[in-house]
């Protein structure tokens, strides 16, 4: 069961938009209010530490696996899904056919799908996690947009998958932007900012959620049916994990989105 931060108000520390603070089986959770109060069913938010959904030394795919399927039936959910995330543009559409527990889908940076009571995730400590939903069709993707995915189209490989899948166009979906490092602490190298067609003789900041914002209205997802967190990864180290700003040493956050079935 949800259950909201008692310490959480309208706006719960410093929390813009449609993100809300909460608690589920442990889990300290971002949650998408504002779209989980429009659409009955849908569940979509954010993981905070000290969950830690990485696989390192010295877990094991076991315990990460369970970690996985824990975070699952907190959110009621019998069946949780990844893949192999490889930092580029491949987004995976999940079939119909599947058994509950925790599934790795294979090698891909995003998942898309419309079956009921698949929680679709993705792992993140300073990339960009992106919400598709296609209110419509109860369906939803998901991707994991680093700066190299962002570069090469990941948020337009996620609106071909979800248009695929239900036969909408962007111009019918809604997008947010999750938490992620911010512009101001994520400096990059020239040769990066001309991958985004910004000219810079050196380092310079890169707001990788500007950029999805703006490709995202490009491709057409309507202005007003796009959100974003302000949430920053390396700013606020006592909530989420930062690879950047940990020199590596972060573990993984998880971004989730799906449908609980039977819900009208």
């Amino acid at each position: 069961m949800l259950t909201p931060d008692p310490d959480a108000g309208a706006a719960p520390r410093g929390l813009p938009g449609p993100e809300r603070e909460a608690a589920s089986g442990g889990f300290g959770l971002f949650l998408l209010e504002g779209w989980m109060a429009a659409f009955p069913g849908l569940v979509a938010g954010t993981t905070l530490r000290p969950a830690d959904f990485g696989l390192r030394s010295p877990d094991t795919a076991w315990a990460v696996g369970e970690r996985f399927e824990a975070l699952g039936r907190a959110l009621g959910f019998p069946t949780i899904a990844v893949a192999r995330q490889v930092h580029g543009v491949e987004v995976l559409v999940l079939g119909h056919a599947g058994l509950p527990g925790f599934h790795l889908c294979g090698e891909g940076d995003g998942l898309a799908g419309d079956r009921a009571d698949v929680l679709m995730t993705v792992t993140v400590a300073d990339c960009v996690p992106v919400f598709l939903l296609d209110p419509r069709a109860r369906a939803a993707a998901l991707v994991h947009a680093g700066w190299r995915g962002a570069a090469e189209g990941i948020l337009g490989k996620g609106i071909e998958a979800l248009s695929g899948l239900t036969g909408s166009s962007a111009a019918d979906f809604l997008l947010h932007l999750g938490p992620a490092i911010c512009g101001d602490c994520y400096e990059v190298g020239p040769e990066v900012l001309a991958r985004f067609g910004l000219a810079a003789r050196g380092p310079g900041p890169l707001d990788l959620r500007d950029r999805l914002a703006a490709e995202g209205v490009d491709r057409g997802v309507p202005r007003e049916a796009i959100s974003r967190s302000s949430s920053c990864t390396a700013c606020d180290p006592m909530r989420l994990h930062s690879h950047r700003a940990s020199k590596g040493a972060a573990g993984r956050m998880i971004a989730f989105i799906g449908y609980r079935a039977g819900s009208v």
